[in-house]
């Protein structure tokens, strides 16, 4: 028989993937990561990485996906920032060798401005972060000020249709559909490059394969 949440189960779960704490902090990351690496992969991929770029991540989870970005190109740059300590630390823990070569940090970041410089980054690109954002119109335009003139933002993030289904959404979630996202980006100065959709196959958090439908779309500033 499956279990049945109660509301409080349900607000602490969605509570846990906007910002994962503690130890369950710690497995909700890994469970985040398993269940993103095709969504985080097509990000990557979409970004068309070149060598010596500077990139930043936002909303990175536990990292276990940077050693494939820095793969990409020669002589990355990764910048990850987060709204969660906990995750933080996790992957700073995956990410040792890379911290100590000095081509990867992490930055912990309230999720409404980012602390890095004007024209900072060659790229920049997020997945299922979206729709935590509180201000999407003026996170949009801080990461526009931290990104190159003409560098590439590349979103990622899950159907509406696939997402309205889920038990824990009704807190703290805003869905999207892509319209609605190109029209953001748009509004925010960006102008939109490409978009595509892909299904995939995922193990539902009830242990049953389920089919998820998502979006890139990619912007330049």
């Amino acid at each position: 028989m499956e279990h049945q949440h109660s509301e409080e189960e349900l607000k602490n779960i969605a509570k846990q993937l906007s910002c994962p704490e503690g130890e369950h902090g710690i497995k909700t990351g890994e469970m985040m990561h398993s269940s993103n690496i095709g969504m985080t992969t097509s990000a990557i991929d979409a970004l068309n990485l070149k060598n010596n770029e500077t990139v930043l991540e936002i909303g990175h989870g536990n990292g276990g996906h940077i050693a494939q970005l820095l793969s990409k190109a020669e002589n990355l740059r990764y910048f990850g920032a987060d709204i969660s300590a906990t995750i933080i630390a996790e992957a700073e823990k995956n990410n040792q060798v890379f911290l100590a070569q000095g081509n990867v940090q992490f930055k912990l970041t309230d999720g409404n401005s980012l602390p890095f410089h004007n024209h900072q980054f060659d790229k920049i690109f997020t997945v299922n972060t979206i729709y935590f954002w509180k201000n999407p119109c003026e996170y949009l335009a801080e990461i526009k000020r931290t990104l190159k003139p003409n560098g590439i933002l590349a979103l990622c993030f899950a159907d509406k249709s696939f997402m309205q289904n889920l038990p824990f959404i009704s807190y703290g979630f805003t869905l999207y559909e892509v319209e609605k996202v190109k029209e953001l980006l748009e509004s925010a100065g960006f102008e939109i490059k490409n978009t595509f959709k892909k299904t995939e196959q995922i193990k539902s958090k009830t242990g049953e394969q389920v089919e998820r439908e998502y979006h890139v779309v990619t912007a330049t500033a």
